[in-house]
């Protein structure tokens, strides 16, 4: 009997492939309305910058002055970079905030569902259970 109690010991503490979740974070990212609304937001943001930088080549090239020309064109040089910048800023901000929201959407449902671990479904070649779906309808 004493040899039972070993090999069930050795069972138990070996990891369960149950206990293993998988995850498509590029679909559940692909599927997200917060990033479809950001997407749409920065290319709005994009546009109205090509709209200003068309408006601002339209001045540069209007002036007859050569220094004033190049005033204004080292003047709207600076102006497009800083506001390039500052577009691409926001929006890896708010991406990285959307990110971690998915990343603590999966880690609450995992612990909820008894999951021990939660990989990258592209990483793995087999096994694991896949909760994709479940994380894509609980973010929004």
């Amino acid at each position: 009997m004493k040899n039972q109690t070993n090999a069930k010991d050795k069972t138990s503490t070996q990891p369960n492939a149950t206990n293993i979740a998988v995850v498509d974070v590029q679909a559940i990212v692909n599927s997200s309305a917060q990033v479809k609304s950001l997407r749409e937001a920065q290319s709005s943001k994009v546009n109205e910058l090509n709209i200003w930088l068309q408006n601002a080549q339209n001045e540069v090239n209007a002036e007859q002055d050569k220094e004033r020309q190049q005033a204004l064109l080292q003047k709207y040089n600076a102006e497009f970079a800083l506001k390039r910048r500052d577009i691409a800023l926001q929006y890896q901000q708010e991406l990285k905030a959307i990110s971690n929201s998915i990343s603590q959407t999966v880690e609450t449902e995992a612990k909820k569902k008894g999951y021990s671990m939660v990989i990258a479904k592209n990483i793995v070649i087999y096994g694991g259970v896949d909760i994709t779906e479940d994380i894509a309808k609980m973010v929004k």
